[in-house]
């Protein structure tokens, strides 16, 4: 194992550098899951007002064989479309709205990320120096 002057690679400040590291990163997982799902919502919103068009309208000859896998456009429609409501609008709005803050706060946890893996590499970089004789003569 690299030592560091007498401190263990991970230990001290560099192992807190690294779980700080795993810590934001799982933090964007997180994030990206939340976009995800509200993305997701928010296609299904826009659904109500306008589904989407039905599959199978090409020639079969092409795919033959996917046809009798193809569920029905009604079924999909009643799987993913929900009536509008009077408050769908303003859901849409809510849903892009928070998708917008969701996306800054992204901006600022991608610039820690980025930070946190420069101290990482500067670390590593570091813990492979042998340390610096200041003399002169190098004896």
């Amino acid at each position: 194992m690299a030592v560091l002057h007498g401190t263990d690679l991970w230990g001290g400040s560099e192992g807190r550098r690294h779980s700080e590291h795993r810590m934001l990163r799982a933090e964007r997982a997180q994030l990206q899951h939340w976009r995800r799902l509200l993305r997701a919502r928010l296609d299904l919103a826009v659904a109500g007002f306008a589904p989407p068009e039905d599959l199978g309208a090409m020639h079969w000859e092409l795919l033959p064989e996917a046809q009798l896998a193809l569920p029905t456009p009604q079924e999909l429609n009643e799987a993913v479309c929900l009536p509008p409501t009077a408050g769908e609008v303003e859901l849409m709005e809510r849903l892009r709205a928070l998708d917008r803050r969701l996306a800054a706060y992204g901006a600022e946890l991608d610039a820690a990320i980025e930070a946190s893996t420069h101290d990482l590499v500067d670390d590593l970089a570091g813990a492979g120096r042998a340390p610096r004789d200041d003399r002169a003569d190098g004896r």
